[in-house]
């Protein structure tokens, strides 16, 4: 095994810029008449939807909250996705079963930015627009689930390489 150290700051801001773009996203619902949220917008795969969402958050206020919540997740995705990216080859450096799992994590790195990015400035577009687009609007649902996936297998991939690293007699 590697006395090499991984590579795990930019992650961890990563996190820390994930709570705050999770905590900037529930503040969108906070108003009782707003049940829609950017979780919802995400997941609009009409037009028809990203309108009723809109005229929602025109109706509670809280449109320049989503749309500064939005580019707070621009931010998040930079950061948490070079972060990953980071991580993960810093642990392919290691070798074993670590280098696999850290090849794994930085390519799924890769595909959460251009997933992410993708399904963000397609709903960004269509916010900063107010109005929805059946294009748009199915190519960021459809970027969805694989942005999903690929964030789940670069967190669980960081901590498990980590714990291997760790505390595996070999790696």
């Amino acid at each position: 095994m590697s006395s090499t150290r991984p590579e795990l700051g930019w992650w961890m801001w990563g996190l820390v810029a994930f709570a705050v773009v999770v905590a900037l996203s529930l503040a969108v619902t906070a108003p009782a008449d707003v049940t829609l949220g950017i979780a919802e917008h995400q997941a609009a795969a009409t037009a028809a939807r990203v309108d009723e969402i809109h005229a929602q958050w025109h109706a509670g206020g809280v449109r320049p909250l989503a749309i500064f919540a939005m580019i707070g997740d621009l931010v998040f995705i930079a950061i948490y996705g070079w972060g990953s990216w980071l991580a993960g080859r810093s642990f392919v450096a290691m070798g074993g079963v670590v280098r696999i799992t850290g090849a794994v994590v930085a390519a799924a790195a890769v595909v959460f930015v251009l997933t992410d990015y993708t399904e963000t400035l397609l709903q960004l577009a269509q916010l900063l627009r107010d109005e929805g687009s059946d294009q748009l609007a199915g190519i960021a649902a459809t970027a969805r689930p694989v942005k999903v996936a690929a964030w789940i297998v670069t967190f669980l991939g960081v901590i498990a390489a980590w714990i291997i690293r760790r505390f595996a007699p070999t790696a």
